[in-house]
């Protein structure tokens, strides 16, 4: 009798410790998401879910910022285990070599997978050539850059070029390491972490990150969100949670990529043509390539943005084929031999009709002037045989870019909306089927 009272109290399913634990998991529900799947086929016994399955609602973002502030003040420490901030950029201290509750297991952190090994000095000399040829190509167009760009690429020219006209490697190398620029680009690598904050201030801004993390979750596909973490190419340093490299930036590139996903009947083995306009050094774009490994990805930028985009890209994909401005010509090429093909805004005129499967642009159109927008419309309806993806303001802002709203672009094509709406990014969503 005594042993079976006492294999009740420590073995049995409904041993008073696993009630206790049922009541207690139902009071911390008002605390998680609809995302965090609590389920038991057994009448009062729900078990509390792994950390890295939990994911906070409001109320469990205001309370897991308040517990890790109150330990933050008076410790200098964070509450939660799983959270840290990287003090340099080879940081690899939450890389683990088993699994626990804190993070997925196996490590699923995309940038895990990513090389460490520097490219070779041909491919600088490369992208060296391909800036040149591209500002060539720029002077032989009607392109205006903005008075606001000019200034940036005379400080562009002068962090990434040296005197004698050869790239500053070791610029390059760490263009996302606190680089002192007016250029969002490479000024908010760092918004959450900053070496001119303090440490109090970036820990409590790793807190709000963190809170920003399971906001998303609420929007975003759970299996892309646990995936996706920035690359270590460029130096960055970023915030650690879950095993994961996180910023604001690579959380916005998780919306789109879950919104294409979920909303595209592509298959991931599918041989597609991704094409990004403005797609900054190809941060979307490498994601993208994780999820559909046969995409041919191509991205067109401005002059100095392809340098970046050159370096990134071939940083982290070092065995893909990778076509630079340098290499291509106005032939008919068969952009489907390459992984990544990086051009100026001047070459995408001479990419064939109806070439493209997806066509991207995020935040860029609606910083042009209006000339270079309707250029744009043109070629996207141009090359677009499928799906067009805009997240851009829906008015004009002319005080600093002189540039019309999405309401103002000039569509000649019939577009079929997949996707309509107004995000929390405070833009138009788009996601368009051409008829």
């Amino acid at each position: 009798m005594i042993n079976f009272f006492l294999n009740f109290i420590k073995h049995s399913y409904h041993r008073p410790t696993a009630k206790l634990e049922h009541f207690f998991v139902l009071f911390l529900k008002i605390f998680f998401n609809k995302k965090t799947k609590l389920f038991s086929e057994k009448l009062f016994l729900l078990k509390l879910p792994p950390f890295s399955m939990i994911y906070f609602n409001f109320l469990g973002r205001f309370f897991y910022a308040t517990i890790n502030f109150i330990s933050i003040i008076l410790f200098q420490k964070f509450a939660d285990k799983s959270l840290s901030i990287e003090t340099s950029s080879e940081d690899v201290s939450h890389i683990k070599k088993t699994g626990d509750d804190l993070s997925p297991w196996p490590n699923q952190a995309l940038h895990l997978n990513e090389s460490s090994k520097e490219i070779d000095k041909d491919h600088f000399e490369k992208i060296f050539n391909s800036y040149n040829k591209s500002i060539i190509d720029l002077e032989k167009e009607s392109f205006k850059d903005s008075p606001w760009w000019n200034e940036l690429r005379q400080e562009f020219n002068k962090t990434f070029i040296e005197s004698n006209s050869r790239i500053n490697i070791k610029n390059l190398i760490n263009f996302r390491n606190e680089i002192d620029s007016k250029a969002a680009i490479l000024k908010d690598q760092n918004i959450a972490i900053n070496k001119k904050n303090s440490k109090i201030i970036n820990m409590i801004n790793a807190i709000w990150l963190v809170c920003l993390y399971h906001k998303y979750s609420e929007v975003v596909d759970l299996n892309i969100l646990r995936i996706v973490s920035d690359s270590l190419v460029g130096n960055n340093k970023c915030v650690n949670y879950r095993g994961q490299r996180l910023n604001h930036r690579i959380l916005r590139y998780t919306y789109y990529l879950s919104q294409l996903k979920n909303n595209l009947n592509f298959r991931k083995d599918e041989k597609l043509v991704i094409c990004d306009i403005g797609g900054g050094y190809g941060g979307l774009l490498r994601l993208l390539k994780y999820i559909y490994k046969n995409s041919c990805c191509i991205l067109v930028e401005l002059p100095e943005t392809c340098l970046l985009a050159s370096y990134f890209l071939k940083k982290n994909f070092p065995k893909k084929k990778i076509l630079l401005n340098s290499d291509f010509s106005e032939k008919k090429q068969n952009f489907l031999d390459y992984d990544f093909v990086i051009l100026p805004q001047s070459q995408i005129k001479n990419l064939p009709n109806e070439s493209v499967d997806l066509m991207i642009n995020t935040s860029s159109l609606s910083e042009m002037d209006n000339k270079t927008q309707n250029f744009y419309v043109d070629q996207i309806e141009r090359l677009t045989k499928k799906y067009f993806y805009s997240v851009n303001r829906h008015k004009h802002k002319m005080h600093k870019y002189n540039a019309q709203g999405f309401y103002n672009l000039q569509f000649k094509k019939q577009w079929n909306s997949i996707i309509y709406k107004f995000t929390h990014t405070y833009q138009l969503e788009f996601l368009g089927e051409r008829e």
